[in-house]
């Protein structure tokens, strides 16, 4: 079945990328998995006549309803085979009512949550993404392989935060070595449990400036 998702997130994964957005009809967030969900979309499957989705675009994709590692990412689902296509685009006050409003961004104040409090948690307030309206300081450092990163600091309802961003195109065009402040929708997502702490890291896998 084709779904059309307005288009919140095109996030660096695996060499690949992370496509995510809400869906047109249930106002529901909606994950694309390639295969096992593991790695991103490649090029050849997310193209749409030659060109990368942008945030906002409208895109019809056929998804399954069923999708991997649903006990902590609820929103993923099977790519099915099938072109993508664009249909339209919103305009970022459009989004503004899907904004998240719960006091914790993503179950608690940290960047990382245990994968034994994800597992834990009612089948009903699993999530793994969100979207939200803050101001936001940007910087960047080096990664521990030495590449540019850049971070995103802000005050979510009482709490503060610096979550790396992964949108691809933010990230690659932001100057090393400088910083900056915007009014932004933020896409917030968990990412896969990190082998080292078993903990899922949130990412900021979508920046829209307002």
């Amino acid at each position: 079945m084709k779904h059309k998702i307005i288009i919140l997130a095109n996030s660096r994964k695996m060499g690949h990328r992370c496509i995510v957005g809400l869906d047109m009809r249930t106002g529901k967030w909606l994950r694309p998995c390639y295969g096992e969900g593991d790695e991103g979309i490649p090029w050849n499957v997310r193209q749409i006549n030659g060109q990368e989705p942008q945030l906002l675009d409208v895109v019809e994709i056929p998804l399954g309803s069923d999708g991997p590692h649903l006990d902590y990412q609820p929103e993923n689902r099977y790519l099915l085979d099938g072109s993508w296509s664009k249909v339209g685009t919103v305009k970022p006050g459009q989004i503004f009512k899907y904004c998240e409003e719960d006091e914790l961004l993503l179950h608690n104040a940290d960047r990382r949550i245990h994968m034994d409090r994800l597992l834990s948690l009612p089948p009903n307030d699993k999530k793994s993404l969100c979207l939200i309206k803050v101001h936001v300081n940007f910087s960047t450092e080096e990664d521990v392989r030495g590449r540019k990163r850049v971070n995103a600091s802000f005050r979510y309802s009482a709490y503060e935060y610096r979550i790396p961003v992964t949108d691809y195109e933010f990230e690659r065009q932001f100057p090393a070595d400088e910083t900056a402040e915007a009014d932004c929708l933020l896409t917030i997502s968990l990412g896969q449990p990190f082998e080292v702490d078993n903990c899922c890291y949130k990412f900021v896998a979508g920046v829209i400036e307002l």
